[in-house]
Formats: C-alpha cells, structure tokens, sequence
C-alpha cells in the first residue's frame, strides 16, 4: 500500500469460481448478472489469460482482472435485445466475521446532500426528505424503508472493527457509466451480506453488443483512513481527475442576496474586493442563481436586475480586476423559456412522449434536458463557447442530479442504451468542450461520480445557510449546520484525488444571521480544517473588523491542515474530533473538538490516536485564545457548551 495508485493483483479463483483480491484475503467475490428481471443461469467457467468467461441463456460473461481491479463484460450473442439489469459481486468469506454489535460501517453517499456517514449495529439507513429523496438516493423508492442492520453506500464503504481497528474497504474505481452501490447487511454474529452492484437501468443491449461494469477493488487492513486514501487515489488516476488546478477563491452572490441579486449588488462588492485587495486577494466574483432570465436561456439576464445584459457585466467584473463567474442549472429548462417553446423534443419525456415536468421553480414547471440527445450536447456545446467567449472563466453547475433522477420521475432517455449516468457525463463532457480546458468548472447537487476528470472542484456538502436548523429538520441531507460539517470531514479523503474539494462559502457576517459569534467561529473553524475552495458570501462592505479577520485568515492560510480527517469516523454520525498537521509546520498536529450536540459534553481526545507519541509531555495552545502553552501526555478531556469547538495545536515538549 506505500503506492497508492498501484494495487496488490485481483484474480480469478477457478476452482472457487469467485474474484479474488491480494489485498483482501480470504475474500470472494461470486460475479452475477441480472438480465430482463432474472438472474442468468451460468455454466462453464473458462479461464482466460485475465480472468475467466461463462455462457448462459444467449449471453457470454466475462471477468476482466487487471491492475489490481475486477470488472464484468456482459456480450448478447442471440437473435433479440436483451434489457441489463444489473451486475451482482457478492463476496463471501473474509468479512470481519465479529459480532454485529462490534463492527461500524463508513457508507458514502451519492450526491453532495445524500449523508456521508458511519452507521451501527441497530440503526437505519438515514430518514431523508420524502419530497427529496429522486435527488439524494439512486433508489428514492425504497430508500428509508429497509429494516435495521441493512444499509446500502455509493461508490465506496468501509466495514470496521471498533476494537481491533480492523477494516475491509469494497468500491468501484470507475463511475462513469453505471450507478454502483453496495449493500451490507449486519446480524448477532456479523455481516451476512455484502454485493457489491453496477446498475445497468434496463438499458438495451442489442444482439452483438456488450456492457462493461465499473471497477470493483477490495483492501483489508488496520488503518481506515489510510485505505480510503488510496482508494480516493486509484479512482482518480483511473478516471483523469482534474484535481491539481490552483485552489479557487472567490465571492459569490447566493449566500447573502439569493435570487434578489442584482448587477449593482455584484458590482458594490466587486468595487469593495477590488479596494481591498492587498487584504482579500479573491480571484473570482461569480454570479449566482437570480440573473437569468429563465432556466434555459443562459445568454439573457433577468432585464429588471440586471439591465446591462450578461456580456456587459461580466466585462465589468473582468476591468475590475477579477474573473468573472456564472451560476447555472444548465440541465434545467423552465416552461417559460424559449428553449421549451423553441424545443420541446429536447426535454426528457414519458413512455407516452409527454414531458416529464420533474419540479416546480418558483411557481414555473420545469423540465430535464435529455443529454442523450447529440442536438442537445451540441447545444449545450454551444452555450457555453458562448460564455467563454464573453470571458466568463468559472462556472457553477448546479442541479446536475436531475439529468440522472429523472428517471425516478417516469423520464425515459432517447437513447435506450444509456445508463442516468452516462445520460448526465454525455452533458457535462459537452459542457467541457465548450468551455475549455482553462476555466474552472464546479459541480454542485451532482452524482458524485459522474463529474470525476470532466470538473475541476465539487461541493461535497448541502448549502450552508446562515442557520443552525432553520425549521429544525430532521433529515439527514437538510441544510443545517451539522449536516454540512458531517460531509465536508469524512469527505477530506477525496480532496485534491477527484477534485477540488469545495465545501460551501464563508459566511461570518453579523446582520441577516441566525448563528451566535460560537457558531461563526464553528464554521470558520470546520472551513479552516477541511480545506479545499474559499469563497465569501456575505456583502463585504457590511462586515465589521472583527468578521473581516475571519475571512483574512481562511485566505491568509488556504488549505492550513495537512490530511485533515476526523478521528471518531466510526464512532459518531456527526464526528466530534478532527485531526490533521499543519502545512507551514508539519510537526505540529492540529486537534478539533466540535459539539454539534444541543447539550454540555466532555470530549477526550486520544493523542496516539492522533498519532501523536504516547507518555511523551505535549506542548498544546488553543488556536483562537492563544495564551501561553499547557502540557499534556496521553490525552485532553475538553468540556464543551452546545454549538461550540476547540481547536488545539500539539507539538512534543
């Protein structure tokens, strides 16, 4: 494992009749395929050079192993079009065979606001919106409604041993064709399932042709962290990550005008940025949602806010100094625009031909561009050359899941052989070309996997809104305070290997927000550890001093935390301690202590676990308080009041 990009082989076990992998012993994985609702009855295993084939029922299945990944090709050899269902791995033996009550499972998620969490012996999968679900699950229909003990992930989980440290990592190291999940069911005596799928959405397969499944890896081991680590590095490598770009820094209109901003709001804080630029070097001013005139027509502005048109304002955003940005949905067409009146058969449609309206925007139906359509790439090709053209250097894609979800809609594609991923990857590969390779692209509510080597940085967290709970949510994918800080730690682990990690704005002003001076602090503290992109958003020019430091130092030190991760992943949905070293002075490790509970609690912090050297005296200073140094040894218990945090740097005495 000292590379992280090269992995121990997986091959193909004949007289097991299952896949193997190196770094995974003992472990089997039985491959299956699911073809017009059936499991496909296989017989006659054959070896080959790189894994085996068998044939049944008109169909060849073949399992590739190669560079230390397994995958399974489904070929049609008879007379009539056959609908793939799935690609079933179902692994046996080799499965932390411990008590149920002992093990804890890391389930990623699908989107940025699907739940990014550690589950246990006794819980459900986590309750999500009903109204949301088509958006946050690739299942809404049964999501939330399975028994406890069974639970399902996207692209990647981990199954650990509380006591031991023990772990079995098991995803897919592609994620451009197929949704791939994995489900894990827990019993008194351990694990009783574990399959891995590759989802083929019933597309058709027409006689002579063949599916490939994503890449499935298997890593066993002490040391979670250290295998989501060059999991995260193999997918990247495997899919041509954009991940090394310059961090983005910016403002962004959202956060604090919503969709009443108008271009003298863009231009009041541009005017601010660009007076103040020693203090705040922000690269970009990006416009968000609220210019446009409707979802759709992406070269017209709102003609009440912004009078001037786009061109003019993005020109004035550049002669200030700064490279301008634009916020679009660009895969979401409203029924007042002219692109539904002017092309109607561009929207994604029913089985009877009738659009799919897939929400409501603001009183306005809205339907799905249908990607799979080359005049709509094409188009989309074209609308942001457009952009490109008038200087626009960034943009924001939003709402990108609905290209994929509508299909929980009753949305059938145009091309029956496209999968909802590759219907969504068709779109925004169009989007790149027209674009160009220079500018950035940010992904936000986008399946996660799609997006990897076409943007170069992605939300991994729902909206940070100046409110710790507004309404008091309780699901799990809702726009509160926890919720986000949740994602964006146990998410640290696929920074700069799939993108650039883009974890929300900053927000520390005091006027139109519902959070304490703690809770600021909180979210500046969160910001500061999990690193990634920094982009104010608040009008500037109503920060006090005091909130303007907060922005300073987040730009004063980008990315401040080496291999930020939290340390109780397993332990707790909303991790309480984070960990990591600092990038100026490695020798020093950076301890955070977060309460995102509503009542007092006493928080230990382990400083082996923090790889820090037992019975040795610690050096530790309080990060915002400052003050002389304390000592410590083996461990701290911090008492922290509801909604606050602690950050703490240890270096040896």
């Amino acid at each position: 494992m000292s590379d992280p990009l090269s992995l121990p082989p997986a091959t193909w076990d004949q007289a097991a009749g299952a896949i193997v992998f190196a770094a995974a012993p003992g472990l089997r994985f039985r491959p299956e395929v699911v073809v017009g609702g059936r499991v496909v009855a296989l017989q006659r295993w054959q070896v080959l050079a790189d894994g085996a084939q068998a044939d049944g029922d008109g169909i060849i299945l073949r399992i590739t192993c190669r560079d230390g990944a397994a995958r399974a090709t489904v070929s049609n050899r008879g007379a009539t079009t056959l609908r793939l269902d799935a690609f079933r791995f179902r692994a046996e033996g080799g499965l932390l065979a411990r008590p149920g009550r002992e093990l804890r499972l890391y389930t990623e998620g699908w989107t940025m606001t699907t739940p990014a969490m550690s589950v246990r012996w006794g819980e459900r999968e986590p309750l999500l919106n009903p109204d949301y679900r088509a958006f946050a699950a690739p299942d809404p229909a049964e999501q939330g409604s399975r028994p406890a003990n069974r639970f399902h992930a996207d692209f990647v989980t981990v199954l650990n041993h509380v006591s031991s440290g023990a772990s079995l990592l098991v995803g897919f190291i592609t994620s451009a064709d197929q949704v791939a999940r994995i489900a894990v069911t827990l019993a008194e005596t351990g694990p009783t399932e574990l399959t891995a799928t590759s989802l083929g959405d019933g597309i058709a397969v027409p006689p002579g042709g063949e599916v490939a499944s994503e890449e499935l890896v298997a890593l066993a081991g002490t040391g979670a962290e250290t295998r989501l680590t060059a999991f995260a590095a193999r997918w990247g490598a495997r899919m041509q990550a954009r991940a090394g770009g310059p961090l983005p820094t910016g403002w962004c209109s959202w956060y604090y005008y919503f969709e009443k901003v108008t271009e003298r709001d863009v231009l009041e804080n541009a005017d601010w940025l660009a007076a103040n630029r020693a203090q705040f070097p922000l690269a970009y001013v990006q416009v968000d949602d609220g210019w446009q005139a409707a979802l759709g027509d992406w070269t017209v502005t709102d003609p009440a806010r912004f009078p001037h048109g786009p061109q003019w304002l993005v020109q004035e955003i550049r002669r200030r100094g700064f490279r301008p940005g634009l916020w679009l949905a660009p895969f979401l067409v409203e029924e007042r625009s002219r692109l539904a009146a002017e092309h109607p058969g561009w929207l994604v449609q029913d089985r009877t031909g009738a659009t799919v309206w897939a929400m409501d925007w603001r009183g306005c139906r809205t339907a799905i561009l249908d990607c799979t359509r080359p005049e709509v790439c094409a188009w989309l090709e074209g609308v942001f050359a457009t952009l490109a053209g008038w200087g626009v250097d960034y943009a924001k894609l939003d709402f990108l899941v609905h290209e994929s979800a509508v299909t929980a809609k009753g949305g059938v594609y145009a091309d029956p052989g496209a999968t909802r991923v590759q219907a969504l990857r068709r779109g925004l590969a169009a989007i790149r070309r027209g674009f160009g390779d220079g500018r950035v692209l940010l992904a936000c509510t986008n399946v996660l996997g799609a997006g990897v080597g076409l943007v170069d940085a992605c939300r991994i967290g729902t909206d940070f809104l100046p409110d710790w709970n507004r309404g008091n949510e309780p699901f799990r994918e809702a726009p509160t305070v926890p919720n986000v800080c949740r994602n964006i730690i146990n998410r640290t682990y696929l920074d700069r290997r799939l993108w650039i990690n883009d974890p929300d704005t900053v927000i520390v002003r005091s006027d139109d927000n519902r959070l304490n001076a703690a809770e600021v602090r909180m979210w500046v503290s969160a910001l500061w550890f999990a690193g990634g992109m920094t982009f104010a958003g608040d009008r500037l020019s109503t920060l006090t001093p005091e909130r303007t430091a907060l922005l300073k130092l987040l730009l004063d030190q980008p990315d401040a935390v080496l291999d930020p991760r939290p340390l109780d992943r397993f332990a707790e949905e909303y991790p309480t301690l984070w960990c990591g070293r600092l990038r100026h002075d490695p020798a020093t490790t950076v301890v955070g202590a977060f309460n995102f509970g509503e009542q007092p609690r006493t928080l230990r912090i382990d400083c082996a676990a923090a790889g820090l050297p037992a019975g040795r005296p610690l050096a530790v200073r309080d990060f915002w308080e400052g003050g002389a140094a304390t000592q410590a040894r083996d461990g701290l218990d911090l008492d922290l009041a509801p909604h606050t945090c602690r950050v703490l740097l240890l270096t040896p005495a």
